[in-house]
């Protein structure tokens, strides 16, 4: 029986025609399920080896942040650039990359965005890389995007179309400036200082979280320590 690990439901309800995505109760979608299991595994054993680790979450979506927020304390810090879309958090309004130029290298413990790097201006490798400098030795980018689109081209600089009908048309939603495909694993392992780690959820237990074979899945970057 497929069960939300999140919030411990059965109902759930198709969104965006993806049959069973979202959880009647708590809201969460595929990823916040699937990501949940990685936290799991690769977030909290980090903060029980350094207790007042700082964590930097973007976009804290409401149903991980519950769960996060009482096991972080004080050093979890959310930002968006538009706060008020997330009225459940105390959000900093930082714009990235600029603003993040507040924070000393290596400053945080663990950084995790999830569906962020399309909504940002830009080249999402130099996004990555600005991240990695934000992370201290030993430190975690645990992410998620849309995709990877593998064997399909990465288009970038939506932020340069004329509407919201031209970015939905090539990026498959209004508020998206890529579309990130090939090329992806190859600018993620080429980043300085650091490596892949494999995310470890499989697809039997993505089924039991209502989450489809192979879809939802999360990278993980560990800087050298």
């Amino acid at each position: 029986m497929i069960k939300c690990n999140i919030c411990g439901s059965d109902t759930f309800q198709n969104y965006r025609g993806r049959t069973n995505e979202q959880c009647m109760t708590c809201g969460s979608k595929a990823r916040h399920r699937v990501g949940w299991e990685v936290y799991q595994h690769h977030l909290l054993p980090l903060i029980a080896e350094k207790p007042n680790a700082r964590i930097l979450h973007l976009a804290p979506e409401a149903s991980l942040f519950a769960l996060l927020k009482p096991i972080l304390g004080g050093g979890y810090i959310t930002s968006d650039a538009s706060p008020e879309r997330y009225p459940h958090a105390p959000c900093l309004k930082l714009f990235f990359p600029q603003d993040f130029d507040l924070f000393p290298d290596g400053y945080f413990d663990a950084i995790l965005h999830n569906h962020v790097l399309e909504h940002i201006p830009g080249h999402y490798g130099d996004h990555l890389l600005a991240f990695t400098r934000l992370l201290a030795p030993g430190g975690k980018m645990i992410f998620s995007i849309p995709g990877p689109y593998i064997g399909q081209p990465t288009i970038e600089c939506g932020e340069h179309l004329g509407n919201d009908a031209e970015r939905l048309e090539q990026f498959l939603q209004e508020d998206h400036f890529k579309l990130i495909g090939d090329g992806f694993f190859e600018t993620l392992d080429a980043l300085p200082s650091g490596s892949r780690v494999f995310e470890g959820v499989s697809d039997a237990r993505r089924s039991e979280l209502s989450v489809r074979v192979g879809k939802a899945p999360f990278f993980i970057w560990h800087r050298d320590g």
